[in-house]
């Protein structure tokens, strides 16, 4: 999901050079190579996260930024996901763990906070473990994002490990309230709320 960012240059340009890049559109695919024809090390392809094409243990680190938030957007409660959007963050995740050789850094950028995105990405299927930052300017009424890194061939953290099981319990029924956030979340902002 590389779309048309200058990301994968900026990453060569600090000195990655072997960096493959990926987009589902042919048209976005063209557009890169046209662009970054000057950096042959530079490889684009055109792929669906979820079907990559790579042979299992590729790569070495594996980078998205904003991807896997394109498998989401349909969702109207993210307290409530459903099966059909589940089962496709579960399907590029097994992608991204197979293409991840031992010992590898799986990355993730995004907005989505660790209450809605931990668990997809704590199931012990995919063998890694998984640690959050939140990053940006802590300015009142601004947004964070966060960063998620999981590495290949380590533990899930057993609190992490309950989260993933979560995910596939039955939805709470709706004259209940929805799951409190993690006590390491570091919301405090919550806290600021007058009301």
């Amino acid at each position: 999901g590389c779309g048309n960012s200058a990301l994968s240059h900026d990453l060569h340009e600090l000195g990655y050079p072997d960096v493959t890049s990926v987009d589902f559109s042919p048209a976005c695919i063209a557009a890169m190579r046209a662009r970054y024809a000057c950096c042959p090390r530079l490889r684009w392809a055109v792929m669906d996260i979820r079907a990559l094409t790579f042979p299992d243990a590729t790569f070495d680190v594996v980078l998205e930024k904003g991807t896997l938030d394109v498998l989401m957007v349909e969702e109207t409660d993210p307290w409530h996901v459903s099966p059909r959007a589940a089962a496709e963050m579960h399907r590029a995740l097994a992608e991204v763990s197979r293409v991840l050789r031992p010992g590898g850094c799986f990355i993730s950028i995004t907005f989505a906070q660790p209450h809605f995105r931990k668990p997809h990405l704590a199931q012990e299927a995919f063998g890694w473990s998984l640690r959050h930052v939140p990053c940006g300017d802590r300015v009142p009424g601004a947004f964070h994002y966060f960063l998620y890194i999981m590495r290949k061939g380590q533990p899930l953290d057993p609190s992490d490990l309950a989260l993933g099981r979560r995910l596939h319990q039955p939805p709470v029924p709706p004259d209940q309230p929805p799951p409190s956030a993690l006590p390491d979340d570091d919301e405090d902002y919550l806290l600021a709320i007058q009301l």
